[in-house]
């Protein structure tokens, strides 16, 4: 927008061609290096307490390493605590958001379909070499902070009804029989293991990171819909509603 020109008694006004000729002032662009400085705390505050651990990670070290001060930290985050619970929803949204396994569970694909891109995804994410968050979450499950509960409600449940809403559907157990909850579980304890036993650990189980992710995930849909499709075969058939007289 122009300034307007108030001309004085001392000074002509300016003539029309000069008013429009003025170059207009461009609009401001949106700074970037607010969000630079953002993601770069996120990722070597979650590379550091994934290595040491949220009693041992302090606020000097991540910016140190993150080469911010302490006060970018509380811009961005309010505290050392706002972060490291930013870093644990970020490990939430790294594995499965809870946006799209919501639009998976209400999308039109047959319930089995869902299943398997569910199980394909968290099998991706959880092989994933490169990544801090599983290592994080890993320490955070067997060594709790005081923001573990509340991760939980905000984000795992949440999660774990969706899931349980597409076994109900493959299943045709209804929501709050314990048998939905028991299949929930079966399911997802390969998973669960997965994410808290460390890759470099000398374990049975540390061939399973260096194989594809799609040959995990095959094996895990193969025993899954096994296990599923064996406990139906087992269930009494559900009773029709009588007929009113």
């Amino acid at each position: 927008m122009y300034d307007f020109y108030m001309p004085t008694p001392a000074s002509p006004a300016p003539s029309r061609m000069a008013v429009t000729s003025r170059p207009s002032i461009p609009a401001r662009s949106p700074r970037m290096d607010g969000e630079a400085t953002r993601a770069r705390i996120l990722e070597t505050a979650g590379q550091l307490f994934a290595e040491r651990g949220y009693a041992d990670t302090t606020s000097k070290a991540i910016c140190e390493r993150a080469q911010c001060n302490m006060a970018a930290v509380n811009y961005h985050f309010g505290s050392r605590d706002g972060l490291y619970l930013a870093l644990l929803k970020e490990v939430h949204k790294h594995l499965i958001s809870l946006d799209y396994l919501t639009r998976l569970a209400h999308s039109a694909q047959p319930p089995r379909r869902k299943l398997e891109e569910f199980l394909d995804g968290l099998t991706a994410s959880l092989l994933n070499a490169d990544s801090w968050h599983i290592r994080l979450w890993a320490r955070e499950v067997l060594a709790p902070s005081p923001h573990l509960d509340g991760i939980i409600e905000a984000e795992a449940l949440p999660k774990f009804g969706l899931i349980s809403a597409i076994i109900g559907e493959i299943t045709g157990i209804p929501a709050g029989d314990p048998a939905l909850t028991r299949c929930v579980l079966s399911v997802m304890a390969p998973c669960m293991v997965l994410l808290i036993v460390h890759r470099d650990m000398n374990s049975p189980i540390q061939a399973l990171f260096q194989q594809p992710a799609a040959d995990l995930a095959a094996h895990l849909k193969t025993y899954a819909f096994a296990g599923l499709d064996a406990i139906v075969a087992t269930r009494p058939p559900r009773r029709s509603a009588r007929k009113p007289r």
